[in-house]
């Protein structure tokens, strides 16, 4: 006989199930877009019932929030331990520092900005709440490091801030579009050359201030 589940924390059983949830619907976001994703394909996919969508994450527009939240959250970390043992370093290596861990970072997690990409270009609700929870943010951040790497400068560059939001959004859409970029660019079909691609182009290129 099942057990019923008593009030309280979550246990072990329910964060897995909460978690192939997020993962399978993160591939499916990305891989077809919110509105033609089904919560019945994310649950199929994560091998659960479609109640325990609801049941976690209160329907799909709550799935798709909690997904972009932890994904700010985990670029947020990320950003933070680069720069934590970073004090002594000027202020052009503390924004490359934290430049190179963002390309880093996507590499490692390109479902998202694919995912991220398909929602922020429509006006509609998510598009402004992902504005708000993980745009606005994440420019503040750069915004930060560029300001403080221009004051060292005696000819700041213009357009400093467009120089960031470029790099944010090309760092972005070169990983979501990695496979029809090697097929136009000789010389970046692996790994380690597609990154160093990304670095000379938009670190020393476009953040080099």
């Amino acid at each position: 006989m099942t057990e019923r589940r008593g009030r309280g924390r979550p246990n072990n059983t329910d964060t897995d199930t909460g978690s192939a949830i997020a993962r399978a619907a993160t591939d499916r976001f990305a891989a077809q877009g919110f509105d033609a994703t089904s919560m019945r394909e994310i649950a199929a996919d994560a091998g659960v019932d479609v109640a325990l969508i609801s049941y976690h994450f209160g329907g799909k527009q709550g799935l798709w929030k909690a997904i972009v939240a932890q994904a700010g959250r985990e670029l947020r970390a990320a950003l933070e331990a680069v720069l934590a043992d970073a004090e002594e370093m000027d202020a052009q290596a503390r924004l490359d520092r934290s430049a190179r861990a963002f390309l880093a970072h996507l590499l490692q997690r390109p479902e998202v900005p694919r995912l991220l990409l398909r929602d922020i270009t429509f006006d509609s609700d998510r598009s402004q709440w992902l504005l708000e929870t993980l745009s606005l943010p994440l420019h503040r951040h750069f915004n930060e490091l560029a300001q403080a790497a221009a004051q060292d400068r005696a000819d700041p560059p213009a357009y400093l801030q467009f120089r960031v939001a470029n790099f944010i959004y090309c760092a972005a859409s070169s990983v979501v579009r990695r496979e029809r970029l090697g097929k136009l660019v000789d010389g970046i079909a692996g790994d380690a050359e597609f990154a160093a691609a990304l670095e000379a182009t938009l670190v020393e290129g476009a953040l080099a201030l």
